[in-house]
C-alpha cells in the first residue's frame, strides 16, 4: 500500500514541470495536498522566489527543492522504477516527505520537525538563502538523492570559465599555428598535476576537469580560441583558497581571461554532533546503515554557511540525475519516508 501511495504521489509531482523559475504550479500542488491534511502553510517570497514553510518554530527542518533542470524526459513507469526529470533530484525526497506528512497524520502522531519545499536550487540556491534569511533552525536535513545513505560530509567546489588563445594556421599547416584545444589540454594536464588533486578521501576523491568546451574552427583552420567551463570538487578539509593560489598562476599562463563563479569550502560533521546522534537512532530503525559523503553542491552550503548543522539525505541516484535517463525506484523513497518519520518521532522524544 504504501509503495502504491509513493507512486501515486511522485507521479503528481513529475506530472508538473518545475524547471527552476516556473515552480508556482508545484508549490499551489504542494500547498492543495498539505491543506488537504490540515497543515498550516506559510508562504515565503521575496516577489521572485517561493518557499513553503510547515511548523516555523521548529529547530529542526526538513528542506527539499521542488525545482528541476530543463526537461529531458517524460515520466513514465515501469514496475516499481519511475523515469523522468526529476524523479531522483529531487521529487522523489519530496514525495518521501508528503508519504510522511500523510502519514503522521493517518497514524495521529504529531508533526515535530519543520519543513520547508524551496525553488531555484538547480539555477542559484535563493530559495534556501531567502529560507536562511528569515529563520534559523540549529539542525536541517536537506532532501538530496544519497541512495539512502547518510551524508555527514560535503564536498567544496570550484568553477572557472575561461578562454584559450591560440594562433590560426591552415589545417593542413599545424606547425605554423597554435591549437587551443590542445593548449586547454595542456592546462587542464598542469592542474591534475597539482597535489591536492592527488589527494585521497573517505568518501570521494576530489577531481578537476572540463565540463563545457566550445572551439572556433569556422573553415578547416587550426583552433585559435576555445571557451569552456571547469569545475573542481574537493575534499571537505580542503580549503578553497588554497586552491585557488595553486590555479591562478596556470590560468594566467594559458588563459586570455578567466573568472571563478563558484568556490565554496566543503564540511564535516563530528559524530558525536547532535543531528548525527538523531541520524544514528532513526537508521537503527530503519535498517539504514551506510555514512557518505556530497559531491555536488546543495542546499546544505546555505544552511552551514548560515550556522545549521546539516546531513543531506534521500532516495534516487547523483549519478543519473540530470540524464536522460533519470529513474528512482519507489520503494526507496517509502524507505526514506520511514527514516525521515522516525528522526520525526526520535526528535520529538529527545526534545
Amino acid at each position: 500500500m504504501k509503495t502504491e501511495r509513493a507512486k501515486e504521489i511522485l507521479l503528481q509531482l513529475l506530472k508538473i514541470p518545475s524547471p527552476s523559475g516556473q515552480e508556482d504550479r508545484i508549490m499551489l500542488h504542494i500547498m492543495e495536498f498539505l491543506h488537504r491534511l490540515d497543515y498550516d502553510v506559510r508562504i515565503e517570497s521575496d516577489g521572485e522566489i517561493i518557499d513553503l514553510v510547515v511548523n516555523p518554530d521548529a529547530d529542526l527542518f526538513y528542506e527539499v527543492h521542488v525545482d528541476t533542470i530543463p526537461i529531458r524526459a517524460e515520466p513514465f513507469v515501469r514496475g516499481n522504477i519511475i523515469y523522468g526529470t526529476g524523479s531522483s533530484d529531487i521529487k522523489g525526497g519530496a514525495a518521501a516527505i508528503l508519504l510522511m506528512l500523510e502519514n503522521l497524520r493517518r497514524e495521529g502522531k504529531e508533526l515535530n520537525v519543520g519543513i520547508v519545499f524551496v525553488s531555484d536550487e538547480e539555477l542559484g540556491g535563493r530559495g534556501s538563502a531567502l529560507f536562511m534569511e528569515r529563520y534559523k533552525p540549529k539542525m536541517a536535513v536537506v532532501l538530496e538523492p544519497t541512495d539512502l545513505e547518510v551524508h555527514i560530509a560535503h564536498a567544496g567546489n570550484i568553477e572557472a570559465y575561461f578562454e584559450v588563445d591560440g594562433k590560426e594556421a591552415h589545417g593542413a599547416c599545424p606547425e605554423s599555428g597554435v591549437n587551443a584545444i590542445e593548449e586547454t589540454y595542456k592546462m587542464l594536464e598542469e592542474m591534475k598535476k597539482l597535489e591536492p588533486f592527488k589527494a585521497r578521501g573517505e568518501f570521494f576523491d576530489p577531481h578537476i576537469g572540463i565540463q563545457e568546451l566550445v572551439c572556433e574552427n569556422p573553415v578547416y583552420l587550426i583552433p585559435a580560441l576555445c571557451r569552456g567551463r571547469l569545475e573542481a570538487r574537493l575534499l571537505p578539509e580542503q580549503e578553497v583558497e588554497d586552491i585557488l593560489d595553486l590555479l591562478d598562476p596556470i590560468f594566467d599562463e594559458y588563459t586570455l581571461k578567466y573568472e571563478y563563479t563558484e568556490i565554496w569550502d566543503g564540511y564535516r560533521l563530528e559524530p558525536d554532533e547532535e543531528i548525527v546522534q538523531l541520524a544514528r537512532k532513526a537508521m537503527d530503525v530503519t535498517d539504514i546503515d551506510e555514512f557518505g559523503g556530497m559531491r555536488s553542491w546543495t542546499d546544505a552550503i546555505n544552511f552551514m554557511y548560515n550556522g545549521t548543522r546539516t546531513i543531506v539525505f534521500g532516495p534516487g541516484n547523483l549519478d543519473i540525475s540530470h540524464t536522460k535517463n533519470e529513474h528512482i525506484d519507489v520503494r526507496d523513497v517509502v524507505t526514506a519516508s520511514e527514516f525521515l518519520k522516525a528522526l520525526n518521532e526520535i526528535y520529538g522524544k529527545s526534545g
